[in-house]
This record gives C-alpha cells, structure tokens and sequence, in this order.
C-alpha cells in the first residue's frame, strides 16, 4: 500500500465522518510534489557527490602514473640482476648495486606516494563533507515542507476548505 494510501486512510479515519473529502483531491497532489522534489534534491546530491569524485580521480591521474613510472624505473633493474647474469655471485652484486643506486629514488616515491594519499584524502572527505550537506538540507527541506503539507491536509479535513 503505498504512503499516500496510508495517509489518506489516516486521515478520512480521523476526519469527521468522511467530511471534506475534497481536500484529499487538493493536498495529495501537493504531498506528491514535495515526494517528488525530494527524490530530485538527493539525487543532485548523489549525482554531484560522483561527479567530485571523478574529478579527484582525473586531478590525480598523472601524479598516479608519475609514480607508477617512477615505480617500474625503480624495480624493472632489480628484476634484471636475475636476468642478467646466471652466476649466482654477478646477481648478488647486481641487487647490491643497482639496489644502492635505486635507494633514493624509492625513498622519494615513497614519501610522496604517502603525501598524495594525504592529499586526495582530504580531497574525499571535503566533498563527503559537502555531500552530507546536501543531502542534510534536502530532508530538512523535505521534512519542513512535508509536514506544512500534511498539517494543512489535516486542518481541511476537520474544518473544510
């Protein structure tokens, strides 16, 4: 049974002997409205919350393959000590060498591999923030309008248009 039905049994019960029926074909309509705009209210909220979130993931696209690059630059000669050499003694070298040369630049990835993941972070929580604004406002909005509405259908049905 959905809301409407409900409410319009709610209401003719509590009405005086199904008085006033009319109210119904005024006030239904506008509690469908306010339904209505709320549905409409949360989903731009939805729909810009997604959109933030694209936005991040593309601000973020080059620093992440940046990085990726950096990453494959870093490992791709350590892979290739084994590659090498088939003495056991050339590959150990190899990973000492190479490993020292690629020391710094694993540590640079590293810090700002975690300062990027910082920074889309507050990224996400700012627009989890905004979103939770939205979607806070819109029930407010909805719940305010719905109960005018609701008080006026039951102020006609005890007392008429």
């Amino acid at each position: 049974m959905s809301e409407d039905l409900k409410l319009m049994e709610l209401m003719m019960y509590q009405s005086k002997s199904g008085e006033n029926m009319e109210c119904f074909s005024v006030y239904l309509p506008i509690l469908q409205e306010v339904d209505t705009q709320y549905k409409i209210d949360y989903t731009k909220c939805w729909t810009d919350r997604q959109s933030g979130a694209i936005t991040i993931e593309e601000r973020y696209s080059e620093p992440r393959s940046n990085l990726s690059s950096t990453a494959y630059d870093i490992c791709g000669p350590l892979l290739e000590c084994e590659q090498k050499d088939s003495e056991t003694q050339s590959v150990f070298e190899c990973y000492e060498k190479v490993g020292t040369e690629k020391s710094t630049p694993l540590n640079n990835l590293t810090l700002d591999g975690a300062q990027l993941a910082r920074e889309i972070a507050e990224d996400f929580r700012r627009i989890d923030i905004i979103a939770d604004a939205c979607y806070a406002e819109s029930y407010r909005t909805y719940s305010n309008d719905r109960n005018d509405a609701q008080a006026k259908l039951e102020d006609c049905l005890a007392n008429g248009i």
